[in-house]
């Protein structure tokens, strides 16, 4: 009679110790994933605080998108702005928000949307219809452009000093 349990075989000691490893190894693989995309990139978040940093716009032109008649301004002419790109970094328009107080308060401009993204480079202008009323001569609208995900705002007062004026 044959004895079984001498003839068998099992897996020898370094083919267990390299699936042992096998498995660590994709055990930590998943584990570093998982955790990196909850964690996500610390170079990526510090690269767009910079990038958030050196952002910088100047609003140098705010005037009306028509001709205003002294007698009657007309309920259809909005602000149309201009800025600047003054920081050193090149920054799509659609990372800004610009809204409105006093005349037209709460109006949210519709220049910055992704129909009219534009890239603008250092000392790039754009120039945007905003949809917010252009205030008559007796009234001021206060124009606040926001870094999107900052605290970051640019502001902007326009107030006409004469009847017709079409620029603030």
């Amino acid at each position: 009679m044959i004895d079984l349990s001498r003839e068998r075989k099992g897996i020898t000691p370094v083919i267990a110790i390299v699936l042992l490893l096998m498995v660590t190894v994709g055990a930590v693989g998943v584990v570093y994933t998982q955790f990196n995309s909850l964690v996500g990139d610390p170079a990526q978040q510090f690269d767009d605080q910079q990038r958030d940093q050196n952002t910088r716009i100047s609003i140098t032109q705010v005037r009306a998108n028509g001709s205003i008649n002294s007698a009657d301004p007309g309920d259809d002419v909005t602000v149309e702005m201009t800025v600047t790109n003054s920081g050193s970094v090149a920054r799509n328009t659609t990372a800004f928000l610009v809204t409105a107080s006093g005349q037209g308060s709460g109006a949210e401009a519709n220049c910055f949307t992704a129909e009219n993204s534009k890239i603008l480079d250092p000392n790039e202008q754009f120039t945007c219809e905003t949809g917010i009323p252009f205030p008559g001569v007796t009234e001021e609208t206060t124009l606040e452009v926001r870094l999107t995900g900052t605290s970051k705002t640019y502001t902007y007062s326009c107030r006409p000093t004469t009847t017709g004026d079409e620029t603030c």
